[in-house]
């Protein structure tokens, strides 16, 4: 199982994506922006705010690297621009190793079914470490 990295950025996303594609001879493939998806409870969003990146990937070197923007609805903080990802297909693993995290930690989304995964959740582990499971 691949460890992946998750960056975000404010209103850079697009941005950093060109850099990387260039430094590191790749091309993104799947970009998709917060104005294709609708999201449940979210606010309004005008028309800057739907052209920003809510999820892109890359390979770089052998390694998946995602990439989103953070919206002005949602919080951002720097240093917290960085998650480690566990993309898995073993349910079992991934609800184990959640839980084990959120020992000490905090859960921001519980494990739950999204339009993308049957689960995924976000942790904060007891060292502040940011961690996205989601069941591939």
């Amino acid at each position: 199982m691949p460890l992946n990295i998750y960056l975000n950025f404010k209103n850079q996303a697009r941005e950093a994506i060109e850099l990387y594609e260039e430094v590191f001879s790749t091309k993104c493939q799947d970009i998709m922006t917060y104005g294709e998806v609708e999201m449940e409870g979210a606010p309004p969003m005008d028309e800057a705010s739907k052209k920003l990146i809510m999820n892109a990937s890359i390979e770089m070197e052998g390694t998946k690297v995602m990439f989103a923007d953070v919206p002005d609805f949602m919080e951002y903080k720097p240093g917290d621009t960085i998650t480690l990802v566990i993309d898995t297909s073993d349910e079992q693993q991934l609800t184990t190793q959640f839980n084990q995290l959120a020992e000490g930690g905090k859960i921001t989304m519980p494990l739950t079914e999204t339009f993308w995964s049957k689960k995924y959740g976000q942790v904060v582990d007891k060292f502040g470490i940011g961690w996205q499971f989601n069941l591939s």
